[in-house]
């Protein structure tokens, strides 16, 4: 009988697969974990609930910053301002961050749209 072939990521993880007895299995599943860190907000209407965030730009590890945030925080909305909704998300991107917000669920306004950003948050129902 042959040892089924098995793709390992390393040279170590191939020899450590070799050393170890049947009773484990490689990489057969993920496990969702949670990082503790704080967040300092740029603008929070409390009464409805909204955390507003102005960005220019996204610094590496951003994105998965602000998708933890909301997950962490279900009854804060948190609202994007761009200065450019343009800007690609990062280098060599094809996408650019408004259409990252949309994708993520963010609701997303420029500095020229804040009428409509005002109108977004009065309309704003809290549960």
């Amino acid at each position: 009988m042959t040892k089924k072939k098995t793709k390992y990521r390393s040279g170590l993880e191939s020899a450590l697969a070799d050393a170890l007895t049947k009773e484990f299995i490689y990489e057969p599943y993920n496990l969702p974990y949670t990082t503790h860190r704080k967040y300092t907000p740029d603008f929070v209407n409390e009464d409805k609930k909204i955390l507003i965030e102005a960005k220019g730009y996204f610094r590496v590890g951003d994105t998965q910053k602000y998708k933890a945030i909301r997950d962490s925080m279900p009854e804060w909305e948190l609202v994007f301002v761009l200065s450019n909704p343009l800007t690609k998300v990062r280098k060599g991107s094809k996408m650019t961050m408004s259409q990252w917000c949309e994708k993520e669920g963010f609701p997303c306004f420029t500095v020229k749209t804040s009428k409509e950003l005002l109108q977004y948050v009065r309309d704003k129902v809290c549960h």
